[in-house]
């Protein structure tokens, strides 16, 4: 979405800037495939028992960005920067039938339902992702001659503050923006491709969450949660009496595993019920999602900061009843294979960054 320039160039750095970290893939479009220029990351680790606002403020962005740029030897100017899930608006919307030629006046019209702000403070962008002939009295009919369709759009809206705050943090460090994107499109892209079954993606973050089904190469339904990893370690640092840098560490290391704990127990059952929580919600997704298209969600892909907490895909493969895969966007990227368990590590970490990356070259 909002592409500025139409010429793609042949390299691109995805930049997404995340609540607590910035991270940076710059990657080379050369004989048909995507090569590693260089990448980066850098963290801001705030103690969140100290700190209530999600975002990181713009003077902070823009001084990590422009560090992070500097040490990871970026030479592109070109950039796609990703846009938060819970910074926008995103809906699925099924439409009445219809012709083509007027699905975009009616959109205007649809935009102020599932839109819950003023028009005039969003940029509004649609995608159809399912397109059904039918004859005049709505039923589906694939020889019908009528010139109607029953659509399904998904419409997607950004604060006009959001697009300012970032062209100016791009503009500030001499960056040359050439889309910004929601980030569940651009992990989509580097965790899915071209695979068209139904498929969950779960993004979990440190300070935010998300869930995505995409089916037949497209988004179908996307949430936000309030569960993310940050929550986890608050939980751990209360429940074990240690401060959060502490229990950070433990988290990491430990995943779901206490066992040697004397309070092993009590402890997974806190980090659990959270979890549990999110749990709930993908199912309630996932179960609607296939009552509605009679078409089975086939897999789910871990994918974030959190993603590779330990037992964590074990622990959902038996909870949902589906495969549960770590996602891994350095797939369809070349790159020294030196580097590669290196990059096998932060692979969750970084799936928005490569996917920003590909789809500028």
């Amino acid at each position: 979405m909002f592409n500025l320039f139409r010429r793609k160039p042949k390299t691109c750095l995805g930049i997404d800037i995340g609540t607590s970290s910035i991270k940076v893939v710059q990657l080379k479009r050369s004989e048909g495939r995507y090569k590693l220029e260089t990448y980066g990351y850098l963290e801001r680790l705030n103690d969140p028992f100290q700190t209530k606002s999600l975002q990181l403020l713009e003077s902070q962005v823009t001084e990590m960005l422009g560090k992070v740029i500097k040490e990871a030897g970026i030479t592109t100017k070109k950039v796609a920067i990703s846009i938060p899930i819970f910074s926008s608006f995103i809906s699925v919307v099924d439409l009445s039938p219809m012709s083509e030629k007027v699905l975009s006046r009616v959109l205007v019209f649809e935009s102020k339902r599932y839109i819950p702000v003023s028009l005039d403070e969003v940029k509004v962008d649609w995608e159809v992702i399912d397109k059904q002939p039918v004859d005049s009295a709505g039923k589906t009919n694939q020889t019908s001659k009528k010139g109607l369709f029953k659509f399904r759009v998904l419409l997607v809206a950004v604060p006009k503050e959001v697009i300012i705050k970032y062209l100016r943090i791009a503009r500030a460090l001499g960056l040359e923006v050439l889309a910004l994107e929601l980030e569940n499109f651009s992990y989509t892209r580097s965790l899915v491709g071209n695979d068209l079954s139904a498929t969950c993606v779960l993004d979990f973050g440190a300070r935010s969450t998300s869930f995505t089904i995409v089916d037949k190469g497209f988004i179908q339904m996307s949430h936000s949660l309030d569960i993310a990893g940050t929550e986890l370690t608050k939980a751990l640092a209360y429940s074990m009496g240690i401060d959060f840098k502490r229990a950070e560490i433990y988290k990491k290391e430990r995943g779901l595993d206490h066992k040697e704990l004397e309070a092993g127990r009590e402890i997974k059952e806190v980090i659990l019920t959270l979890i549990d929580k999110m749990v709930f919600e993908i199912e309630r997704a996932i179960e609607s999602y296939e009552s509605k298209t009679k078409r089975k969600v086939a897999k789910l892909i871990l994918s974030g900061g959190s993603g590779n907490l330990f037992g964590l895909d074990e622990y959902l493969k038996n909870k949902l009843k589906i495969d549960v895969i770590l996602g891994n966007p350095w797939v369809k990227v070349v790159y020294p294979p030196i580097i590669e368990p290196a990059l096998k590590e932060i692979a969750p970490k970084f799936a928005v960054a490569v996917g920003l990356a590909m789809r500028e070259i």
